[in-house]
C-alpha cells in the first residue's frame, strides 16, 4: 500500500512539471510573436511620425525666419577696376614752324589724308620774293666765279680776286637753299596718314604766332591704345596676358581684352607702374583722352568655395559661419580662411558642398535655434 501511494506522488509530479514545461513554452512563443508584433508597430510608427513631420507646417512656423545658399564650388576672380585713357601716338596738332596767313585748305574734317599730302597753304609771298632776289644774285656771283676761275686757271689775275668770287658764289647757294627750305615750311603737309579730326583755322587768318591753338589736328584711330597707371602692389598679380575687361561710360560700351604690355619702371611720385591694352574693338568712336574703365582680377581660384565676407564671424576660438543642419536648427561652423577681400572669402576648410549656409536672418539666430527657411522675393 505505501509503494502504491508513493508511485501516485511520482506520477502526480510528473505530469506537473510536464504541465509546467508546455505553459513556458507557450509563453516564450507568446512572447516572440509579441516582440515580432512590436517591432512592426514601432517601424510603422517611425514611418507615420516622418510622413506627419512633412505634412505638419506648425513646426516650420515656429522656426525663425531665414534665408539660406547652399555652399558649391565656383570659379572665383576677384575684381579691381581701374581708370584709363585711350590714347595715340599717332595724334598730331599742325602748326606753322613761322607766323602766317593762311590762304587755303584743302581738306576737311572727317577726310582721310595720307603721310605728306598737302593740308593747308600759308602766304608765302615774302619768302618766293627773297628766293627770287637770292637766284638773281646767284646767277651774277656764279658768272663772275666762273671768270675769276677761267683767269686763275691761266694764271690771270689775283688769287683774292678768285677767293672772293666763290666764297660769294657759295654762300649764296647755301642762302638760296635755306630759303628754299623756309618757302616750304608755307605748305602745311601731313606727317601721318589717317583722318583729319578739326580744322581750327579759316581762310585769312594769322597763324603760327605765341599762343595760337594750331591749325589743323589728323589722327589715326585705328592704332590707339589704352593706358592705365596702378599701383605697385598688383605688380605680381596683373601682367601681360592677363584678360581685363574695358568699359566705356560715354559709349556705354564693353569689350574683352588682353593687356598688352606692362611698364618697366614705377613711378617714383605715385608708386604705379603703367599697363597698355591694344583694343580689339577698333571703332571710330575710340578717340583720344576717351575714358576707360578697367576690370582686371588680383586672384583667380578654380572650384573655390566662397561666402560672403560680412557672414564671417569669430568667437575667439576661430572664424566662423552659421549653417542649417537637416533638422533645421542652427549651427555654428568653424572655417579656415585662405584669402579674405571686400565683398567675398575664399574658404580652404570647414565648409562641404551641399551645406546649407544662412545668408540674411543670421543676426537674428545662434546656435541650436530651430529655424524656417524662406526664399527671397
Amino acid at each position: 500500500m505505501k509503494n502504491l501511494i508513493i508511485a501516485l506522488f511520482i506520477t502526480a509530479g510528473l505530469l506537473a512539471c510536464s504541465d509546467t514545461g508546455s505553459k513556458l513554452e507557450q509563453k516564450q512563443k507568446e512572447l516572440t510573436e509579441k516582440k515580432k508584433t512590436f517591432s512592426k508597430l514601432k517601424d510603422e510608427i517611425h514611418k507615420l511620425e516622418n510622413e506627419i513631420a512633412e505634412l505638419d507646417t506648425t513646426k516650420e512656423d515656429l522656426g525663425i525666419a531665414v534665408q539660406i545658399d547652399t555652399i558649391a564650388p565656383k570659379e572665383f576672380m576677384n575684381p579691381v577696376v581701374f581708370q584709363g585713357l585711350v590714347e595715340s601716338d599717332k595724334n598730331v596738332l599742325i602748326n606753322p614752324e613761322v607766323p602766317s596767313t593762311v590762304t587755303a585748305i584743302h581738306v576737311r574734317e572727317g577726310q582721310r589724308v595720307y603721310k605728306g599730302q598737302l593740308l593747308v597753304s600759308l602766304d608765302g609771298r615774302a619768302a618766293a620774293s627773297q628766293i627770287a632776289e637770292l637766284e638773281a644774285r646767284l646767277k651774277l656771283a656764279k658768272a663772275n666765279y666762273d671768270k675769276q676761275k677761267r683767269l686763275w686757271d691761266q694764271n690771270i689775275g689775283s688769287e683774292i680776286q678768285y677767293l672772293q668770287a666763290k666764297t660769294n658764289y657759295e654762300a649764296l647757294q647755301k642762302s638760296l637753299m635755306a630759303a628754299q627750305v623756309q618757302l616750304g615750311k608755307f605748305d602745311l603737309r601731313s606727317p601721318i596718314s589717317g583722318t583729319v579730326d578739326e580744322v581750327m583755322a579759316k581762310v585769312g587768318q594769322l597763324v603760327g604766332s605765341i599762343g595760337s591753338q594750331g591749325v589743323m589736328r589728323v589722327v589715326n584711330l585705328q592704332d590707339v591704345e589704352i593706358k592705365a597707371n596702378i599701383s605697385e602692389r598688383y605688380i605680381e598679380n596683373i601682367g601681360k596676358g592677363q584678360s581685363v575687361e574695358v568699359f566705356y561710360p560715354s559709349l556705354n560700351l564693353t569689350t574683352k581684352e588682353k593687356i598688352s604690355a606692362v611698364g618697366s619702371v614705377i613711378d617714383a611720385n605715385n608708386r604705379t607702374y603703367t599697363i597698355i591694352i591694344e583694343p580689339s574693338h577698333k571703332s571710330s568712336m575710340l578717340k583720344p583722352n576717351l575714358l576707360a574703365m578697367i576690370t582686371a582680377s588680383d586672384y583667380v581660384k578654380e572650384d573655390a568655395i566662397t561666402v560672403p565676407t560680412r557672414l564671417i564671424r569669430n568667437d575667439g576660438k576661430g572664424d566662423y559661419v552659421l549653417t542649417v543642419n537637416e533638422d533645421l536648427t542652427v549651427q555654428k561652423t568653424f572655417v579656415e580662411i585662405e584669402e579674405q577681400f571686400a565683398t567675398e572669402t575664399v574658404i580652404s576648410s570647414g565648409l562641404e558642398p551641399g551645406t546649407m549656409l544662412i545668408t540674411e536672418g543670421y543676426n537674428s539666430v545662434i546656435q541650436g535655434d530651430l529655424v524656417k527657411i524662406i526664399t527671397s522675393k
